[in-house]
């Protein structure tokens, strides 16, 4: 029972304090607007309550300017709610600096209080400089008036000292809750921009990395064709090796197509940042696809390839991610194994991972290299034919290696090849 009526409540204060709030309206607009709304309906009890004191004190005209406070401050909802918002604002400060001025003025009741915390509020709120500047100066003579020069009380008795103790007391908290609250409202709309920056940033990254995997992976593709393309035009090849060569130069054509179709669509799907979708596929389909794309340097190198997975192992990962992981693996044992060289593909199960391997027999690395790699420090090292490279691939590998919960790891020594091993989620 307490809980319901907890959350009833809470209800009730939300739509109080919510009165014409827009999803649309910025968010310090916003808690403008919800401030406005929680000053009116607190100001609405408090001169309710002061009018039927002063009533009952026989001090009538004032009672009745605690009836027109009121009056203002449900204009001032009514307003909000219709989203004239500027209106609201301006019948709220014009019509309390008369009402706070003639009060302060005929009955010395603390209305200058009243007049500070108005002026705070004003200079916060009010965005057309013309207007803050005006209204402030009218609420500042109004408030140097109040107190260097009272009235005789032509109007009606004064209120007690008491009384006008109690209203300084009132404007004073009135005027730390207004600073408090804009207080706030600076802090989360720093964060809140600290938090955008962060989003911006990231997002930059990412496009960065985006355009480092374009690039990578059809720069392969077009240094075959720029290779095939010169060995035409310098007349090196034979009519069999034009014919042979022919089919070959279709064969990357298509393939370098196909690559770019895969590119561009996963760039399509990371145009609000690298997004990781797993999926269920099959691990081998993918590595002879992989292979497929590197067939001419394979041949160029006369590499023995042996690829032992099973046909029906399979992983919990991106797909494209994936293959940009695999495809740059592949493209480092293919760049740096020896001509008539051996590279070998191989993988096994190891609980709920798949250990991928890839091995070459090529140039190796020493412990200098072996620590330096999946950094930025990286060094591009070119291949045993004079492959060039950009040190891009295996800081991607890393990361989408730890996007897609696995590990990424090496064993090398000089001048006797490398087994990069990557381990990924199986399908459960």
């Amino acid at each position: 029972m307490a809980n319901t009526l907890s959350v009833y409540v809470k209800n009730i204060l939300y739509r109080l304090s919510n009165v014409g709030v827009d999803p649309e309206m910025s968010y310090v607009e916003s808690q403008y607007t919800k401030l406005i709304n929680i000053l009116n309906w607190i100001g609405m009890c408090c001169m309710l309550s002061y009018a039927i004191v002063n009533f009952g004190n026989e001090r009538y005209f004032l009672s009745f300017l605690n009836l027109l406070n009121v009056c203002d401050a449900t204009t001032v909802l009514i307003l909000n709610k219709y989203r004239k918002y500027l209106s609201a604002r301006l019948v709220m400060v014009i019509s309390r600096l008369i009402i706070y001025t003639v009060a302060g003025l005929y009955f010395h009741n603390g209305g200058e209080y009243f007049l500070v915390a108005l002026l705070i509020t004003t200079s916060l709120m009010i965005d057309n400089k013309w207007i803050r500047f005006s209204l402030c100066f009218l609420i500042f003579i109004a408030c140097g008036a109040v107190i260097l020069f009272p009235q005789p009380p032509l109007l009606g008795s004064p209120v007690p000292p008491e009384q006008a103790y109690a209203n300084m007391i009132v404007g004073i908290l009135l005027i730390v809750g207004v600073v408090s609250f804009f207080k706030s409202i600076q802090g989360t709309y720093q964060q809140e921009i600290e938090k955008q920056r962060q989003a911006l940033f990231s997002l930059n990254k990412d496009k960065e990395k985006m355009f480092s995997i374009l690039a990578h992976d059809i720069r392969s593709p077009m240094v075959t064709l720029e290779n095939l393309l010169q060995m035409f035009h310098e007349d090196l090849l034979t009519h069999n090796e034009r014919i042979e060569t022919i089919g070959l130069l279709k064969d990357q054509v298509s393939q370098l197509g196909s690559v770019m179709d895969n590119l561009l669509r996963w760039s399509v799907r990371g145009m609000q940042g690298i997004q990781t979708i797993k999926v269920t596929f099959l691990l081998r389909p993918l590595v002879l696809e992989l292979f497929h794309f590197f067939d001419f340097l394979v041949r160029q190198k006369q590499l023995t390839v042996d690829i032992n997975i099973p046909e029906s192992m399979s992983l919990f990962a991106d797909y494209d991610q994936t293959a940009v992981i695999l495809r740059n693996l592949l493209s480092n044992a293919i760049k740096f194994s020896e001509v008539c060289g051996r590279v070998k593909v191989f993988a096994d199960v190891k609980g709920n991972m798949i250990d991928i391997f890839i091995k070459d027999e090529g140039m190796g690395m020493d412990d200098r290299r072996i620590n330096m790699l999946f950094t930025s420090s990286q060094l591009s090292t070119k291949g045993t034919i004079g492959e060039r490279g950009f040190g891009l691939g295996l800081i991607l590998c890393a990361e989408f290696t730890r996007l897609n919960e696995g590990t990424i790891r090496v064993e090398s020594k000089l001048n006797k090849g490398s087994v990069f091993a990557v381990s990924l989620p199986k399908n459960s």
